[in-house]
């Protein structure tokens, strides 16, 4: 027969077991899934479209994009390897509206993410943004040959090079 305080640790025990598996803080976290940064223009900088962040609603698509800066960029003291831009693209309409950017500094570690959605604007003909249109609206495959990322530090690796000899699609 059980005790009275072997019946309360037991009762506690499960409570505690409960409690941990429905908190947030002991939760395990799955593992990130890999990024997919498909490279969609070389100029001043080697931009990526995160495939895998795409959202579709209709003919709207929110995603981010991975802007990689030239080898040796600074702000300041700090080297840095460039940053997300997130973006609003209407695929019917043919606009963009920016809707903030996050720094990565060299090594990795990313900034907050700064910056209100700005209101959406046309697409120039031939600009960076208009690329990332093309792949995530026409499923353009520029750069067939460059292979897709699956870190930040792989594209950077990847579009540095690029931005230096002035690759083209």
């Amino acid at each position: 027969m059980k005790s009275r305080l072997d019946q309360f640790r037991a009762t506690r025990n499960a409570l505690l077991g409960l409690m941990m598996c429905a908190s947030p803080a002991w939760a395990q976290t799955p593992a990130p899934a890999p990024l997919e940064l498909r490279l969609a223009d070389v100029g001043r900088f080697a931009v990526f479209v995160d495939m895998g962040a795409v959202q579709r609603t209709g003919s709207v698509v929110k995603l981010r994009v991975l802007q990689v800066a030239e080898g040796g960029f600074t702000a300041g003291a700090e080297a840095f390897w460039g940053g997300w831009r997130h973006e609003v693209i209407d695929c019917q309409a043919r606009t963009i509206a920016h809707a903030g950017f996050a720094s990565i500094r060299a090594g990795g570690r990313e900034g907050p993410l700064t910056g209100d959605q700005r209101p959406a604007a046309p697409l120039s003909a031939g600009s960076a943004d208009d690329a990332v249109a093309k792949v995530v609206c026409d499923a353009w495959r520029p750069y067939a040959k460059v292979p897709v990322a699956t870190s930040v530090e792989a594209a950077v690796k990847i579009g540095r090079p690029l931005i230096e000899t002035g690759a083209e699609p």
